[in-house]
């Protein structure tokens, strides 16, 4: 094990060597590569006897000595290459420990194999994570996404990323209503290029022959980092006991672990260069690998927003105290994407507490909603921004408290369901602009006049003030009788 941390602490210095030969002289023994050392010189008396001793500034001499050193240098560069071929080796078995049938590692168009266990080791010491390194194995572009695709349905069981999108399609904010995990977990195999299988406890990384793009394999070292923080940090920040999440607290969890790996990469890029992303097509080039993947805009600012808003949010924490102030965010995560969007809240001492929309009754004719969801600041926003400009849509959602959207099964081969999202704002002027940007919405999108109450393209929407003028509710149904019965649920 001499060579395994070579890289950083016990690489030999030949110019320091050189001049510790000079230093000595003749007297240095000479060590030829594969041969064993001399004996120790034998040290004669001086004697009347003894042969005189050449001049030791002949030319003769110097020659000699010159040749010594020449030998000794080439002995040493050997060494050191034998030392970085050790080290290598002892790296890859390192990270494969404990595998089966493990399969060859995929060597880069150069020729030399990815070394992810040095880059999670060199990771790691940079981000203070006191763990082995990841085993890892390079698979097909599909395996990882299916892996992906396991890990997302451990964390929305029962089809409820399916009943999200059901209730976004009500609010005509998606086309239609899709399952959204197959789409996530191909989009997340694109932007980290491997995934770690906390089931195998193994790093897979996309093989570049199977890959949808170079920049899908040049991705690697945030996929590493992710994998390490989600093997380290995972089962306490994302803990399915505690029933499902809603999905303003799990884009907020999301954002936590994916900000904190987008900074591990890019504060250990500035650390090698080499590892820096090479692909600089921006993302909303059709050729870019994220576009390959036929998602919704809606879903695709969503699934983003962990890495996007979550770097900030990492950057926020990681200024403040560094990464003991990030590796205690794990044991108090944030809240709420409200939070992730001004880091200050969360790092309030004195952060006030979420606050439920309570409601005395949530059945629709005797039926309970199949989804009732609290969506928070960054969908809200989302929203908004898709027919208003981004300084409207961000007055619209300053002073959003609370909100909760209900959706209902809607009968008579409706195209869409039945769904209120009602919002509580801190008072009635951040109430008034949020209603005037959704105003906006509706108008453009159903290409009305502006009204509050409308039936347009077999729709029954309705824009409510109630709550004490602190409140905006929004409903949107497939027929005149649950629009009426809903009005009576929010009141």
């Amino acid at each position: 094990m001499k060579g395994l941390f070579y890289g950083g602490w016990m690489k030999p210095n030949p110019a320091t060597l050189l001049l510790v030969l000079l230093a000595l002289g003749g007297a240095a023994g000479v060590f030829l590569s594969g041969s064993k050392p001399p004996p120790p010189a034998v040290v004669e008396t001086k004697s009347e006897t003894a042969s005189p001793a050449l001049p030791t500034g002949s030319v003769v001499d110097l020659q000699n000595q010159i040749t010594l050193l020449q030998g000794q240098i080439e002995y040493l560069q050997g060494q050191n290459d034998a030392l970085k071929d050790e080290n290598a080796e002892l790296l890859q078995k390192l990270g494969t420990l404990g595998m089966k049938n493990t399969p060859p590692v995929v060597m880069k168009d150069d020729g030399v194999a990815p070394d992810f266990v040095g880059m999670g080791l060199e990771m790691m010491k940079m981000r203070k994570l006191q763990a082995l390194p990841l085993v890892t194995t390079s698979v097909s572009q599909e395996e990882v996404e299916m892996a992906i695709l396991a890990w997302l349905k451990r964390q929305q069981p029962n089809d409820e990323a399916k009943k999200l999108t059901r209730g976004l399609a009500a609010l005509g904010w998606i086309p239609e209503a899709v399952d959204p995990l197959p789409l996530r977990a191909a989009l997340l195999a694109r932007l980290l290029g491997g995934w770690y299988d906390t089931e195998s406890e193994t790093m897979f990384t996309v093989d570049p022959e199977s890959a949808s793009g170079p920049a899908v394999t040049s991705n690697e070292p945030l996929g590493i980092a992710f994998g390490q923080l989600l093997r380290e940090y995972g089962s306490t920040l994302f803990q399915p006991q505690h029933g499902p999440l809603t999905t303003d607290m799990r884009l907020a969890r999301e954002a936590l672990i994916s900000g904190d790996a987008s900074l591990t990469r890019f504060l250990h890029s500035l650390q090698n260069p080499a590892s820096a992303p090479t692909d600089d097509l921006p993302t909303e080039d059709p050729d870019h690998p994220l576009n390959q993947v036929p998602m919704p805009v809606f879903l695709r600012e969503l699934a983003l927003f962990p890495f996007s808003r979550g770097f900030d949010f990492a950057q926020t924490l990681h200024s403040a105290g560094n990464f003991p102030q990030l590796n205690a965010a794990y044991s108090r995560p944030p809240i709420n994407t409200s939070e992730v969007i001004e880091p200050e809240v969360y790092l309030d001492p004195e952060r006030p507490a979420p606050v439920e929309i309570t409601l005395d009754d949530v059945k629709l004719g005797g039926v309970e909603p199949f989804l009732d969801d609290r969506l928070g600041k960054f969908v809200c926003a989302t929203a908004l921004r898709t027919y208003n400009n981004d300084e409207d849509a961000g007055m619209g959602t300053r002073g959003l408290v609370a909100d909760r959207l209900l959706a209902w099964a809607a009968d008579g081969g409706a195209k869409r369901d039945h769904a209120a999202w009602q919002t509580l704002f801190m008072d009635k002027a951040s109430a008034d602009a949020f209603h005037k940007a959704m105003l906006n919405s509706l108008k453009q999108r159903y290409n009305t006049k502006g009204e509050a109450d409308f039936t347009a393209q077999g729709r029954f929407v309705s824009l409510m003030r109630n709550r004490g003028d602190a409140g905006v509710v929004l409903i949107d149904a497939a027929s005149e009788a649950a629009r009426a019965a809903m009005k009576l649920l929010m009141k």
